[in-house]
């Protein structure tokens, strides 16, 4: 073996050592990731078994009348809301969400347990189009009360309404109606009145409104609940 050969093989032999230990560098680095991994999942896990700062201990039952004055919350439209041909209207899911506050007692009414917040809930199905007015569906209402976050120490018990959700006339309102039949502040005559804004400056019935956004259209927002 001359001595080009030589340094052929030692080089050869050289290169085979780097490469072992790169690999050995990358397989520790994995394995310290998956230890690190597993470490940050174990502990998110414990986290995440945390138990609320507020802890329930009484389940009540509201009664009697309330009002609340103001609100926040958004309408969100699935697919766009937009204007269509009839002979193209497809369906069109109307969903509601909305947070009221200041809440007070009906005048007139005895009410056990004012509410801070009440927390609504609404979807139906009509056919698709834009603008949307008179009537135009109904669903379940699903009414929670100082929730968000978890109540506490008293919980009152969640409430189920019968509504209508219509927009008849000139004017920008919508009103959801009906009658809360289970759950706290049982009444035959609820009504929310809301006027839903466009997000976005973009979003008009020719392009596709997605979603709207509602503050407090006139005082009350919520009546008789």
């Amino acid at each position: 073996m001359n001595a080009a050969d030589i340094m052929a093989t030692r080089t050869r032999g050289l290169l085979a050592r780097r490469r072992a230990r790169i690999l050995l560098g990358v397989a520790g680095a994995i394995a310290v990731a998956s230890v690190a991994m597993g470490a940050s999942l174990a502990s998110a896990a414990t986290q995440s078994a945390a138990r609320p700062s507020a802890t329930p201990t009484t389940d009540v039952v509201g009664t009697g009348q309330v009002t609340c004055d103001a609100a926040t919350g958004e309408v969100g439209y699935s697919p766009a809301s937009k204007i269509q041909a009839s002979e193209q209207q497809g369906p069109l899911t109307i969903s509601i969400w909305f947070q009221a506050t200041k809440c007070v007692p009906v005048k007139g009414t005895a009410v056990k347990y004012i509410p801070k917040s009440v927390v609504g809930a609404i979807s139906f199905t009509m056919p698709n189009g834009c603008p949307l007015d008179g009537w135009m569906g109904q669903g379940t209402l699903n009414l929670a009360y100082d929730f968000p976050p978890v109540p506490g120490p008293v919980m009152i018990d969640p409430s189920v309404a019968s509504a209508t959700v219509s927009n008849y006339g000139t004017t920008p309102y919508w009103t959801i109606s009906g009658q809360v039949v289970a759950g706290s502040y049982p009444s035959t005559n609820l009504v929310i009145v809301l006027k839903p804004s466009v997000i976005g400056s973009t979003a008009n019935c020719k392009s596709g409104i997605t979603s709207e956004w509602i503050t407090r259209a006139q005082t009350p927002f919520v009546s008789h609940i």
